[in-house]
């Protein structure tokens, strides 16, 4: 993890090996003496604390800092994704293999709309050495965002591995060597795998176990504010609670894209927009992050959309962060992209007292 580390490097030391936090913003957490660090870090920084996490943010960041991740690993890959696509992410992870890493890979099968390049890649994993399956834990879609390194890194996120992710579109994700996380991670990467059913218990946001108790309890704990990252809302539940949250008055900000030819006042989120919420369109980068800030304080960063099916149907992981230089990451490139978006207004009402002249 030598670029996950130089923004730990500016609050504490310097260090001219760490290279991937300086476009990553990690922090350092609590320290658990009793936990290991991951062996990208110790090899470059003994004394590194025990605790990383950090947000990674796209288009910003780039590509690199995760190819790195992957080239770091020593021992284990497993990834569970919705769209794998990224020939320079195909190439990491034969560049693994080839080095005697076990990769694993779950893919969904039949993921919506567009051209479905799922079973060439599968064909070309299978064929390469690599360990692959179709994810059926789902009713759904297998919508999740997950990879897990030597079983002592974890990122959680809301970009697939395609060209436009990594690229193009506004995506997050949290890295994280939190021991907890971490376990969790692969228990779910391990219970997906194996085809197993029931609940897995852990401190991971997941679909169906836990996103929808999470999510709308996050936005009832609001005092203060509300900034939402979406790419699509339409769960009516969700709906309602951020009214409940406006109504209390919070201030609800919502970044979102907006289709050729859409009238967002028209769509479910129109809800929100003349309950007093500030929507915001951006075209570029496309939306496709999902966050919720509350209060400045804490932050959901996840796979989940805003919608029934992601929530109660799919599979799909998340996590709350409450790391105050993550948070502030998080707050600079939200107020950046609202400031370039579009406010979407409502239609000025009429004057009773006007007269056609």
């Amino acid at each position: 993890m030598k670029k996950l580390l130089v923004l730990i490097a500016a609050s504490l030391i310097l260090l001219a090996t760490a290279t991937i936090v300086a476009s990553l913003g990690l922090i350092v957490g609590e320290q658990l003496p009793a936990t290991r660090v991951p062996a990208t870090i110790a090899e470059h920084n003994p004394a590194a604390p025990d605790i990383v996490e950090g947000i990674y943010v796209l288009p910003d960041d780039g590509p690199g800092p995760l190819i790195e991740e992957l080239d770091a690993a020593r021992n284990t890959i497993d990834i569970e994704i919705y769209l794998l696509t990224d020939e320079d992410i195909l190439s990491a992870l034969f560049r693994a293999r080839d080095r005697g890493v076990i990769v694993r890979v779950l893919l969904e099968e039949d993921p919506y709309g567009g051209s479905n390049q799922q079973p060439e890649i599968y064909s070309t994993l299978a064929e390469g050495g690599i360990e692959v399956r179709w994810n059926t834990t789902a009713s759904r879609f297998s919508h999740i965002k997950l990879i897990v390194i030597d079983h002592r890194v974890a990122l959680i996120m809301n970009l697939n591995l395609t060209y436009s992710a990594l690229n193009r579109n506004r995506e997050l994700a949290v890295i994280t060597t939190d021991p907890a996380h971490v376990d969790h991670a692969a228990r779910i990467f391990e219970h997906d795998w194996t085809e197993k059913s029931g609940e897995i218990p852990g401190p991971l946001i997941l679909s169906p176990d836990t996103s929808r108790a999470t999510i709308l309890g996050l936005i009832d704990s609001a005092e203060a504010t509300l900034d939402i990252y979406a790419e699509v809302i339409t769960d009516e539940e969700f709906i309602a609670h951020v009214e409940q949250a406006l109504d209390r008055g919070v201030r609800v900000r919502i970044i979102m894209t907006q289709s050729y030819g859409q009238n967002m006042l028209d769509e479910p989120v129109g809800q929100l927009v003349r309950a007093g919420a500030s929507l915001h369109t951006l075209a570029d980068p496309y939306i496709h992050a999902k966050l919720i800030m509350v209060d400045g304080s804490r932050a959901f960063v996840g796979s989940q959309n805003y919608t029934s099916t992601s929530m109660d149907k799919n599979r799909e992981v998340g996590i709350v962060i409450s790391s105050s230089w993550n948070l502030e990451r998080l707050r600079r490139v939200f107020e950046k992209d609202f400031s370039m978006g579009i406010p979407v207004a409502l239609d000025k009402p009429l004057d009773p007292d006007a007269q056609d002249t």
